[in-house]
Protein backbone atom coordinates (compact mmCIF):
# COMPACT_ATOMS: atom_id res chain seq x y z
CA UNK A 1 0.00 0.00 0.00
CA UNK A 2 3.09 2.52 0.93
CA UNK A 3 4.06 1.73 -2.50
CA UNK A 4 0.76 2.37 -4.36
CA UNK A 5 1.05 5.36 -2.21
CA UNK A 6 4.34 6.87 -3.39
CA UNK A 7 3.76 5.70 -6.94
CA UNK A 8 0.73 8.06 -6.71
CA UNK A 9 2.73 10.71 -5.14
CA UNK A 10 5.44 10.57 -7.38
CA UNK A 11 2.63 10.16 -10.54
CA UNK A 12 1.28 13.20 -9.17
CA UNK A 13 4.04 15.52 -9.44
CA UNK A 14 5.38 14.30 -12.80
CA UNK A 15 2.17 15.50 -13.79
CA UNK A 16 2.28 18.52 -12.52
CA UNK A 17 5.85 19.40 -13.72
CA UNK A 18 4.58 18.92 -17.52
CA UNK A 19 1.59 20.69 -17.14
CA UNK A 20 3.94 23.78 -15.78
CA UNK A 21 6.17 22.92 -18.53
CA UNK A 22 7.05 25.74 -21.11
CA UNK A 23 8.86 25.51 -24.18
CA UNK A 24 11.53 28.50 -24.25
CA UNK A 25 13.67 29.72 -26.73
CA UNK A 26 17.19 31.11 -25.97
CA UNK A 27 18.37 33.97 -27.99
CA UNK A 28 21.95 35.10 -26.83
CA UNK A 29 22.99 38.10 -28.95
CA UNK A 30 26.21 38.87 -27.31
CA UNK A 31 29.17 36.44 -28.05
CA UNK A 32 31.33 37.42 -24.78
CA UNK A 33 32.61 34.94 -22.34
CA UNK A 34 29.63 35.86 -19.68
CA UNK A 35 26.40 35.80 -21.44
CA UNK A 36 27.53 32.65 -23.30
CA UNK A 37 28.33 30.90 -19.72
CA UNK A 38 24.91 32.40 -18.13
CA UNK A 39 23.18 31.30 -21.72
CA UNK A 40 24.59 27.76 -20.91
CA UNK A 41 23.16 28.11 -17.24
CA UNK A 42 20.15 29.12 -18.27
CA UNK A 43 19.67 26.24 -20.51
CA UNK A 44 20.70 24.11 -17.67
CA UNK A 45 18.58 25.17 -14.87
CA UNK A 46 15.34 25.61 -17.59
CA UNK A 47 15.90 21.74 -18.13
CA UNK A 48 15.53 20.90 -14.16
CA UNK A 49 12.55 22.73 -14.46
CA UNK A 50 11.39 20.19 -16.68
CA UNK A 51 11.04 22.49 -19.85
CA UNK A 52 11.66 22.01 -22.87
CA UNK A 53 14.31 24.77 -24.48
CA UNK A 54 13.38 24.56 -28.40
CA UNK A 55 14.63 26.78 -31.58
CA UNK A 56 11.25 27.51 -32.74
CA UNK A 57 7.41 27.83 -31.94
CA UNK A 58 8.28 28.95 -27.88
CA UNK A 59 5.64 30.28 -25.50
CA UNK A 60 8.63 32.14 -23.87
CA UNK A 61 11.64 33.59 -25.11
CA UNK A 62 14.69 34.52 -22.85
CA UNK A 63 16.60 37.21 -24.40
CA UNK A 64 19.98 37.94 -23.85
CA UNK A 65 21.64 41.11 -24.97
CA UNK A 66 19.69 44.50 -25.81
CA UNK A 67 20.12 43.65 -29.97
CA UNK A 68 17.79 40.55 -29.40
CA UNK A 69 15.31 42.89 -27.49
CA UNK A 70 15.32 45.81 -29.51
CA UNK A 71 14.35 43.03 -32.53
CA UNK A 72 11.96 41.48 -30.28
CA UNK A 73 10.16 45.16 -30.15
CA UNK A 74 9.68 45.15 -33.67
CA UNK A 75 7.98 41.47 -33.11
CA UNK A 76 3.68 41.00 -33.04
CA UNK A 77 3.29 37.55 -31.47
CA UNK A 78 1.64 36.31 -27.53
CA UNK A 79 5.52 35.29 -26.42
CA UNK A 80 6.43 36.60 -23.14
CA UNK A 81 9.67 37.85 -23.01
CA UNK A 82 12.80 37.33 -20.31
CA UNK A 83 15.67 39.52 -21.09
CA UNK A 84 18.85 40.58 -19.17
CA UNK A 85 22.26 42.00 -20.33
CA UNK A 86 20.55 45.29 -21.48
CA UNK A 87 22.35 47.93 -19.79
CA UNK A 88 19.23 50.52 -19.61
CA UNK A 89 15.99 48.75 -19.96
CA UNK A 90 13.97 52.38 -19.14
CA UNK A 91 15.55 53.72 -21.96
CA UNK A 92 14.11 51.09 -24.12
CA UNK A 93 10.49 51.70 -22.18
CA UNK A 94 10.66 48.01 -21.15
CA UNK A 95 9.23 48.72 -17.54
CA UNK A 96 5.81 49.21 -19.15
CA UNK A 97 5.72 46.85 -21.87
CA UNK A 98 3.79 44.16 -21.86
CA UNK A 99 5.21 40.38 -21.45
CA UNK A 100 8.61 42.00 -21.22
CA UNK A 101 10.35 40.82 -17.80
CA UNK A 102 14.31 41.26 -16.83
CA UNK A 103 16.83 40.76 -14.79
CA UNK A 104 19.20 43.99 -14.39
CA UNK A 105 22.78 43.72 -15.46
CA UNK A 106 23.83 46.88 -13.98
CA UNK A 107 22.77 47.64 -10.06
CA UNK A 108 21.23 50.82 -9.74
CA UNK A 109 23.55 52.89 -7.99
CA UNK A 110 21.41 53.64 -5.16
CA UNK A 111 22.23 50.38 -4.27
CA UNK A 112 25.98 49.90 -5.25
CA UNK A 113 26.23 53.27 -3.04
CA UNK A 114 24.68 51.92 0.25
CA UNK A 115 26.62 48.47 -0.11
CA UNK A 116 29.66 50.70 -0.36
CA UNK A 117 28.56 52.66 2.50
CA UNK A 118 27.82 49.22 4.80
CA UNK A 119 31.15 48.01 3.68
CA UNK A 120 34.03 50.62 4.71
CA UNK A 121 31.25 51.67 7.60
CA UNK A 122 30.99 55.31 6.14
CA UNK A 123 29.15 58.10 6.47
CA UNK A 124 26.47 59.24 3.92
CA UNK A 125 27.67 62.26 1.78
CA UNK A 126 27.07 63.71 -1.41
CA UNK A 127 28.50 61.59 -4.18
CA UNK A 128 30.11 63.16 -7.20
CA UNK A 129 29.52 61.89 -10.72
CA UNK A 130 31.42 62.92 -13.88
CA UNK A 131 29.32 61.98 -16.69
CA UNK A 132 29.96 63.58 -20.33
CA UNK A 133 26.87 65.74 -22.47
CA UNK A 134 25.59 63.32 -24.10
CA UNK A 135 24.84 60.76 -21.45
CA UNK A 136 23.16 63.68 -19.06
CA UNK A 137 19.58 62.73 -19.80
CA UNK A 138 20.16 58.91 -19.28
CA UNK A 139 21.79 59.39 -15.90
CA UNK A 140 19.22 61.76 -14.56
CA UNK A 141 17.02 58.87 -14.54
CA UNK A 142 19.22 56.50 -12.75
CA UNK A 143 21.18 58.74 -10.19
CA UNK A 144 18.58 60.18 -7.56
CA UNK A 145 19.25 63.45 -6.72
CA UNK A 146 19.25 62.95 -2.82
CA UNK A 147 22.67 60.97 -3.59
CA UNK A 148 24.48 62.16 -6.46
CA UNK A 149 25.80 65.20 -7.92
CA UNK A 150 26.01 65.28 -11.86
CA UNK A 151 29.19 66.89 -12.71
CA UNK A 152 29.06 67.17 -16.91
CA UNK A 153 31.81 67.43 -19.17
CA UNK A 154 32.29 67.67 -23.28
CA UNK A 155 35.05 66.32 -23.92
CA UNK A 156 37.08 64.90 -20.88
CA UNK A 157 36.82 64.01 -17.25
CA UNK A 158 39.47 66.54 -16.77
CA UNK A 159 37.13 69.39 -17.03
CA UNK A 160 35.42 67.88 -13.88
CA UNK A 161 38.34 67.72 -11.63
CA UNK A 162 38.18 71.74 -10.18
CA UNK A 163 34.80 70.47 -8.75
CA UNK A 164 35.76 67.28 -7.79
CA UNK A 165 37.47 68.33 -4.99
CA UNK A 166 34.56 69.19 -3.50
CA UNK A 167 33.55 65.97 -2.70
CA UNK A 168 34.72 62.43 -0.82
CA UNK A 169 33.23 59.72 -3.01
CA UNK A 170 33.33 59.58 -6.82
CA UNK A 171 31.20 57.38 -8.43
CA UNK A 172 31.59 56.14 -12.18
CA UNK A 173 28.55 55.62 -14.11
CA UNK A 174 28.27 53.14 -17.77
CA UNK A 175 29.06 56.42 -19.80
CA UNK A 176 31.09 55.42 -23.08
CA UNK A 177 33.25 58.39 -23.07
CA UNK A 178 34.25 58.43 -19.49
CA UNK A 179 35.16 54.73 -19.89
CA UNK A 180 37.59 55.15 -22.39
CA UNK A 181 40.71 53.93 -21.48
CA UNK A 182 42.67 56.89 -21.07
CA UNK A 183 39.69 58.59 -19.41
CA UNK A 184 38.97 56.46 -16.92
CA UNK A 185 42.22 55.98 -15.66
CA UNK A 186 43.37 59.64 -16.11
CA UNK A 187 39.82 60.04 -13.36
CA UNK A 188 41.06 56.93 -11.47
CA UNK A 189 44.54 58.41 -10.85
CA UNK A 190 43.35 62.27 -9.93
CA UNK A 191 40.91 60.51 -7.11
CA UNK A 192 44.13 58.41 -5.85
CA UNK A 193 46.36 61.55 -5.67
CA UNK A 194 43.39 63.61 -4.09
CA UNK A 195 42.48 60.82 -1.59
CA UNK A 196 38.91 60.89 -3.01
CA UNK A 197 37.31 57.32 -2.80
CA UNK A 198 36.01 56.61 -6.26
CA UNK A 199 33.32 53.07 -6.65
CA UNK A 200 31.11 51.77 -9.25
CA UNK A 201 28.67 48.94 -10.14
CA UNK A 202 30.54 47.82 -12.86
CA UNK A 203 32.40 44.69 -12.39
CA UNK A 204 34.32 44.40 -15.16
CA UNK A 205 36.23 47.69 -13.07
CA UNK A 206 37.77 45.42 -10.66
CA UNK A 207 40.95 45.32 -12.36
CA UNK A 208 41.44 49.59 -12.57
CA UNK A 209 42.03 49.21 -8.48
CA UNK A 210 38.94 50.96 -7.65
CA UNK A 211 38.10 51.44 -3.77
CA UNK A 212 34.97 49.29 -4.55
CA UNK A 213 33.35 47.53 -6.80
CA UNK A 214 30.29 44.81 -6.92
CA UNK A 215 30.26 41.88 -8.02
CA UNK A 216 27.13 40.33 -10.45
CA UNK A 217 25.87 37.10 -9.08
CA UNK A 218 25.53 34.98 -12.32
CA UNK A 219 24.29 31.99 -10.62
CA UNK A 220 21.31 33.79 -9.06
CA UNK A 221 20.73 35.94 -11.98
CA UNK A 222 20.47 32.76 -14.24
CA UNK A 223 17.93 31.62 -11.35
CA UNK A 224 15.92 34.53 -11.61
CA UNK A 225 15.75 34.43 -15.30
CA UNK A 226 14.07 30.91 -14.78
CA UNK A 227 11.71 32.43 -12.32
CA UNK A 228 10.70 35.00 -14.58
CA UNK A 229 10.15 32.28 -16.88
CA UNK A 230 8.01 30.65 -14.43
CA UNK A 231 6.59 34.14 -12.96
CA UNK A 232 4.50 37.40 -13.36
CA UNK A 233 5.95 39.07 -10.52
CA UNK A 234 4.30 43.22 -10.08
CA UNK A 235 8.03 44.60 -10.35
CA UNK A 236 8.59 43.44 -14.52
CA UNK A 237 12.47 44.34 -13.47
CA UNK A 238 14.40 42.30 -10.97
CA UNK A 239 17.51 43.88 -9.39
CA UNK A 240 20.52 43.18 -11.01
CA UNK A 241 21.91 40.21 -8.22
CA UNK A 242 25.39 41.32 -6.47
CA UNK A 243 27.76 39.00 -4.48
CA UNK A 244 27.78 39.78 -1.16
CA UNK A 245 31.31 41.40 -0.05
Amino acid sequence: MVRVALFLLILIFDISASTRAADVCVINSYPIPPARRLEHRVRELLKEHHHRVVTSGCSVKVLIGTPAVVKELNTNDNCKRVYTFVLFPEKLGLQNRENFYGVRIFPLPERTYKRFLKKFCLKERKVAVPISKEMLPIAQIYLKKSYFVLIPFKHSPVETFKELLKYKYVYVFPDPKLLRLVNLVTLINFCKDNKLIVFSGLSDLYKFNLDYVDEIDFEKLAEDIVFLVENNPESRILPCPCKEK
